[in-house]
């Protein structure tokens, strides 16, 4: 009983050993937009997005990723005007640890929300559930702090447009 216990206590600090941190905080601005979209077919349209993760198993996170991208680049995006694409995905990630930076892969689901207005000003919006997937790669700074670069795809069931791309770069915080 005494050894099962005190396995038990070890084994988190196991998991913590191997990936220094638990939770992690990132901060990135970026760019983004969609090419299936006429009117608007732009990718350097501003961005930003807030990562948060939790270590699951060693190399394993799983995060939450909360951003918007300002779709104003051009006059239209598709029939709306001013318009803007804010999401919230949560999924796995796995990393592999290479000489000097850690790669990552990840999936997950999403719920999206494309607003603007329509050509008699009328505000507009649509949601939607999506399928996001993307690469990662972080340069270490210091133990608990580091570079963060990641690239996105997004397939969404909107109206004006279905498949939108990211880039982001920004500071990660581990703790």
């Amino acid at each position: 009983m005494g050894l099962a216990l005190l396995a038990g206590l070890l084994v988190p600090g196991a998991a913590r050993a191997a990936d220094e941190s638990t939770y992690s905080i990132g901060v990135l601005g970026g760019v983004g937009g969609s090419f299936d979209v006429d009117p608007g077919n732009s990718y350097n349209n501003s961005s930003f997005q807030l990562n948060l993760a939790m270590v699951t198993e060693p190399r394993t996170q799983v995060a939450l990723r909360l951003g918007r991208i300002n779709l104003d680049k051009q006059a239209f995006f598709g029939s709306l005007h001013s318009a803007d694409l804010t999401y919230a995905t949560v999924g796995g990630e796995y990393r592999f640890k290479e000489s000097y930076y850690d790669s990552g892969v990840y999936v997950g689901l999403g719920a999206y929300r494309l607003r603007g207005s329509d050509s008699a000003d009328r505000s507009k919006e649509q949601t939607s559930v999506g399928l996001a997937v993307g690469i990662t790669g972080e340069i270490p700074i210091t133990p608990w702090l580091g570079v963060l670069l990641e690239l996105s795809g997004h397939y969404v069931d909107l109206k004006e447009a279905k498949i939108f791309g990211m880039g982001h770069g920004g500071l990660t915080v581990h703790f």
